[in-house]
């Protein structure tokens, strides 16, 4: 009966198609990040571009609108200036004028001015009004006899003489349609107003103006708003709006508090557009042209349509091909890795087919050589069992040299990082304590004035009114010039101490340098005290291990200044460490404090056969002390005399390949069982 294989179980077995599976799965990965990516790109350029024609499509528009209303008012003023407008104005606003000449004036009026509208598509209407208001002439007769003032303008009143010409946009109370208009004063030749002459724009041809095709694209409105009755009011049309109709936007708003600009927002319709809008002040106008954002984006969505479709058929053809390939190349590792099955299992007289020519067929060669070679191994195998005991011993030493030597990588790495954190802290503290230190001075200066102030007062008023009396009693005043001084003189000392330990981090802070170089042995001394300070106070009792340093007269010396700090810092440690062990096993803490102590000595010496003189570093405690047997193997690394997680046994063998091997120096250690132990270093004093 045969073996039914499920789908699953077919794709668990079949290393072909898992192959191709993962491929194109991640061809897929590839072709969705590159189509995203790509969309991205493409609609961020084309909004960019969008933005900047936008922009020069709103100034070329703000050019047109500017000159049309500036042609308008020219056109206007010449025509109501003329002294035949003036002449026939005067007659028909005076009340003596018999009935038949105002006829016959208004008759020539209407022939002059119906022409002029006729001839100026621009203008649909001119009339002239009285002082209330009222319509006497007009070119549209049925106006003559309206009033054509509104509710928040009259224009006998609120046309100055200084600015007559600025249009003016309202909803017109007779026919409640939005108009906007020119009006001038109409004045006698004594200067006297008696009416205005008022003039109607033609909107539509405003709309046109707007309205001129851009060379943007599609989906691109361009219109203009006032204000008008309190209200956002649409002066020219829209697709979708018609004149009157109240807009409000983002962008409507921006323009009409007078500002410009291009960005993202929903129009009127709530529809999101890019626009770009400006507002033209000096008209009472917004002007306004956006591009809707789906239109702007389409390029980009069709590019990246494009690549993830094409994206998609070379991933298919790429995993079709790779099955294929994978196929005529998996067959024969199929096989190698039966045959190395039966290998495995103690089968030596197998051996793989060699289907190809090429590096598959050449794999298994190799592999048919490797069982030969394998049975002739096990066959010889009795006689190599020494070489192979010794190439074990062998390994167990590089593995420990492996192992000294990574832990001395830690160590260092964390010498180096604990010299930029020491670095860093003293570069933070520098700062506010060089700043505290260099103003006492002053402080002290000016406290001592002022107490200068207060002794003089006392002298001359010694007997101060009650009020002033309380309060020195109260802030205890005689304290106060007392403490004063000794309070600065305190805070002076402090800071001269922390510029001392911040001078101590920084020379501490040397850790992490490798160039061998001229250095003061001294300081790195006192910089290794300085960071193990808080073991030598906050163990056993204050000040109860005693630092006995017993400096000589020594050059700067060429070494390597981190590391030998690391070799203070360990043996150091290892002190401290003697003499907390030693004090553990005393019954009560001891009574005088110099009874634990540290000795740090340094000097000159010159050993017999040399040329040239060492320096010779001497750290000594009376802690609990070595035998023998641990002295001899203080320098191997791994070896520790402290419990489980107290040590790594790695310090000693450290310092003793930095002074041997880095230094050519010499590193000793004497000592004996509670009475202490003293390590001597031997530094060679030669040039760089």
């Amino acid at each position: 009966m045969g073996i039914v294989l499920t789908p699953v179980t077919w794709w668990k077995r079949h290393l072909t198609a898992r192959l191709s599976g993962y491929i194109f799965a991640l061809s897929l990965v590839s072709v969705g990040i590159m189509g995203g990516v790509t969309f991205y790109r493409a609609q961020t350029a084309l909004r960019q571009s969008a933005f900047n024609q936008l922009g020069m499509a709103v100034a070329l528009k703000e050019t047109e609108i500017n000159r049309w209303f500036e042609d308008q008012q020219r056109i206007f003023l010449s025509t109501a200036q003329s002294p035949l407008i003036k002449h026939q104005g005067q007659v028909l606003l005076d009340r003596t004028t018999p009935p038949e000449k105002l006829a016959d004036t208004q008759a020539s009026l209407q022939e002059y001015l119906g022409a002029i509208t006729k001839q100026r598509g621009s203008f649909t209407e001119i009339a002239i009004v009285d002082r209330s208001d009222r319509v006497i002439f007009s070119t549209n007769a049925a106006r003559q006899g309206n009033y054509e003032s509104s509710a928040d303008l009259t224009y006998f009143n609120d046309v100055k003489p200084g600015n007559p010409t600025t249009p003016i946009f309202y909803n017109c109370p007779l026919t409640q349609k939005l108009v906007v208009t020119f009006a001038t004063p109409l004045q006698t030749h004594t200067g006297k107003r008696i009416g205005m002459v008022i003039t109607y724009l033609n909107l539509d041809r405003l709309g046109e103006i707007v309205q001129a095709q851009t060379s943007i694209g599609q989906a691109v409105e361009s219109y203009l708003v006032s204000h008008v009755d309190g209200e956002n009011t649409l002066v020219s049309k829209t697709n979708n709006q018609a004149i009157g109709q109240l807009v409000s936007s983002a962008g409507i708003d921006a323009a009409m508090q007078g500002r410009k600009g291009i960005r993202l927002y929903p129009n009127y319709a709530q529809v999101p557009v890019i626009g770009a809008y400006r507002g033209l002040n000096q008209l009472g106008l917004a002007l306004l042209v956006e591009q809707h954002q789906t239109v702007a984006d389409v390029p980009a969505q069709q590019l990246a349509k494009q690549i993830v479709f094409i994206g998609l058929i070379s991933a298919g053809v790429l995993a079709g091909g790779l099955y294929w390939v994978a196929r005529r190349i998996i067959r024969p590792v199929l096989e190698i890795a039966q045959t190395a099955t039966q290998v495995a299992e103690g089968n030596l007289d197998q051996s793989a087919p060699i289907l190809t020519e090429d590096e598959v067929g050449l794999l298994a060669r190799n592999f048919n050589n490797m069982i030969q070679q394998l049975k002739r191994s096990r066959d010889q195998s009795t006689l190599y069992s020494h070489s192979l005991e010794q190439k074990a011993q062998e390994l167990e030493r590089a593995l420990q040299e492996l192992s000294s030597a990574q832990a001395q990588l830690i160590q260092s790495e964390k010498m180096s990082s604990l010299g930029q954190l020491v670095a860093g802290v003293a570069h933070e503290i520098n700062n506010p304590v060089n700043f505290i230190h260099g103003n006492l001075s002053h402080m002290q200066e000016y406290a001592n004035s002022l107490l200068n102030i207060i002794q003089c007062y006392q002298h001359s008023y010694p007997h101060p009114v009650a009020a002033i009396q309380t309060v020195i009693e109260q802030e205890d005043l005689a304290f106060v010039q007392q403490d004063l001084p000794k309070l600065l003189n305190s805070i002076q000392i402090g800071t001269v101490r922390i510029r001392e330990i911040v001078s101590s981090l920084r020379t501490f802070s040397r850790l992490d340098e490798a160039e061998f170089k001229l250095a003061n042995i001294h300081e790195g001394l006192d910089s290794t005290l300085l960071i193990l300070q808080h073991r030598f106070k906050d163990q056993l009792a204050p000040s109860t291990i005693h630092v006995v340093k017993d400096y000589g007269e020594l050059p700067n010396i060429p070494c390597y200044p981190g590391q030998l700090n690391q070799v203070f810092v360990n043996i150091l440690a290892n002190a401290i460490d003697a003499v907390e062990a030693k004090a553990s096993l005393s019954t009560h803490l001891p009574s005088r404090s110099d009874l634990y102590h540290i000795t740090i000595r340094t000097s000159l010496i010159q050993p017999q056969g040399n040329s040239y003189p060492w320096v010779e570093i001497a750290i000594a405690d009376n802690g609990i002390g070595m035998p023998e047997q641990v002295q001899q193997k203080i320098f191997e690394p791994f070896f520790t005399t402290k419990p489980v997680g107290k040590g790594t046994g790695m310090g000693m063998s450290i310092s003793y390949q930095i002074i041997v091997e880095k230094h050519g120096g010499k590193l000793k250690c004497c000592s004996k069982p509670d009475e202490g132990t003293e390590f001597l270093i031997h530094l060679p004093l030669r040039d760089l």
